[in-house]
């Protein structure tokens, strides 16, 4: 919380967006359950953490399109 605005990752910017609008509180609160499920999906699925991941919107599978 205190060094998010140097920072340019995804995560520290939504918590600085978050910030103004809910306060420093409710943001700390938010960026501890992202860090908990985040650390959740390492463990169960038995994956290494990839900072740099991006995740985007699940397609729809091709049978379902057509």
């Amino acid at each position: 919380m205190l060094t998010g605005k140097h920072n340019l990752d995804p995560i520290s910017q939504s918590v600085m967006a978050l910030r103004p609008r809910s306060g420093w509180q409710k943001a700390a609160v938010a960026l501890a359950n992202k860090n908990a499920r985040i650390l959740w999906a390492l463990m169960t699925q038995e994956r290494t953490c990839n900072a740099g991941h991006a995740s985007e919107r699940p397609r729809p599978p091709i049978s379902a399109v057509a």
